[in-house]
């Protein structure tokens, strides 16, 4: 039997074989600790989870400061794609 880990990561891998937009994909704990990823080799889990994290509670902390009602997304958009 597959751990839940193995099972997220299974999905993981479904979603960007079957989303040719989505190039990397990871699921992050509130507390930055990585639960599962499909992640490059060449970047940092750990530091990447981290900072999803900081943006997360930001996000939140800045809803609820402006009183915009419960975070639905937070996201970065670059030059060559979005967060």
């Amino acid at each position: 039997m597959a751990s839940r880990t193995d099972e997220m990561v299974r999905h993981l891998k479904a979603l960007q074989m079957n989303t040719p937009d989505i190039e990397a994909s990871a699921v992050v704990s509130v507390d930055g600790l990585i639960m599962a990823s499909q992640l490059p080799a060449d970047v940092e889990e750990d530091r990447v989870s981290a900072m999803s994290a900081a943006m997360l509670s930001l996000g939140d902390r800045i809803a609820n400061e402006l009183k915009r009602g419960q975070l639905d997304q937070v996201f970065v958009r670059g030059e060559d794609g979005y967060v």
